[in-house]
């Protein structure tokens, strides 16, 4: 009788690791240009502990801003980053991006709506609520 170690079977060795929704997606880095205007034209602030402030651009307001010329038309990514900005030291603690979840959301929007509330009940019950 062979032994069962010798019947097992190497596995493939893959070079990257397999992801069941691949959200990463290859996206412009933030330059310095882009976090300049976050600071600048930032409508959302929240006061953080130690003098830091994280400053956001809301589309809205990116919206509001070319109309009025003061931003250009690829600039709607600014409403994906989030600056820290330190006001003791004047400086840039950290800047974060969220493009890829946006894009991530985005593409899965379809699957959410599959576990929705409404989808849940059964015929009758909608047609009740809607009459």
């Amino acid at each position: 009788m062979p032994n069962v170690a010798q019947l097992r079977r190497p596995r493939a060795v893959r070079s990257e690791p397999l992801f069941l929704f691949d959200v990463r997606r290859p996206v412009e880095a933030a330059n310095a240009d882009m976090i300049a205007k976050v600071i600048t034209h930032a409508d959302i602030a929240v006061r953080q502990a130690g003098g830091r402030m994280k400053l956001r651009v809301s589309p809205e307001m990116v919206e509001r801003l070319q109309v009025q010329g003061r931003l250009a038309a690829g600039d709607h990514r600014l409403a994906d980053l989030t600056v820290v900005w330190d006001e003791a030291q004047g400086e840039v603690v950290s800047v974060r991006d969220d493009a890829r979840l946006r894009d991530a959301n985005a593409r899965f929007a379809e699957w959410d709506s599959l576990w929705d509330e409404a989808s849940y009940e059964f015929a009758d019950e909608r047609q009740s609520v809607a009459a």
